[in-house]
């Protein structure tokens, strides 16, 4: 169990779950004149699916320092991120697993938030560029050029890379990223 941050494919945003979802979107898109939202059809052979495995505490705190309260809430209030450029969330009346609430964000403010934090935070070599099936997770979980970093130095860079590679796949493929 947990919770997972994971990639919403073609054929799962046009399932029964997330046709109210999408419908709701796309008129909220609208109304900012901007047009629906469809991931893009692809057969993908993985999926972007990473756990948030450790505590946060340390990057919160980080987050809390070094962040606009507008720039945090670009980066962790949202249930799904999609690859359409907007300033402020979207609010959709649509159930999500916390809430009656469903908040949609841009990935692009996002990858722009996560960009420059990773130019205070650091990035250690070898961090996988367009992970899939956990492999961010596991990376971090057995990467030695981290063994000598605190557990809390460790959590922030894992956290650091997991939101910004979130942001980032979003956007190279074209899809939304849900937590689940």
């Amino acid at each position: 169990m947990g919770v997972y941050l994971t990639e919403v494919t073609f054929e799962t945003w046009n399932s029964e779950r997330f046709l109210k979802l999408g419908s709701a979107l796309d008129l909220a898109l609208a109304d900012r004149g901007l047009a629906p939202f469809m991931p893009e059809p692809r057969i993908p052979e993985r999926t972007f699916e990473e756990k948030l495995i450790w505590s946060m505490d340390g990057f919160v705190d980080l987050c809390e320092r070094e962040l606009s309260q507008e720039d945090i809430d670009a980066v962790f209030d949202w249930n799904i991120l999609i690859p359409v450029e907007f300033d402020s969330p979207i609010t959709l009346p649509v159930p999500s697993m916390y809430g009656d609430t469903t908040t949609v964000r841009s990935a692009h403010r996002a990858q722009e938030v996560m960009r420059s934090f990773v130019a205070k935070v650091g990035l250690p070599p070898g961090v996988p560029i367009d992970p899939t099936g956990l492999e961010l997770t596991t990376w971090f979980d057995s990467a030695s050029p981290l063994d000598a970093r605190r557990q809390d130095d460790r959590t922030i860079v894992f956290y650091t890379a997991l939101f910004l590679r979130a942001a980032e796949y979003s956007l190279r493929h074209a899809c939304a990223i849900s937590e689940a």
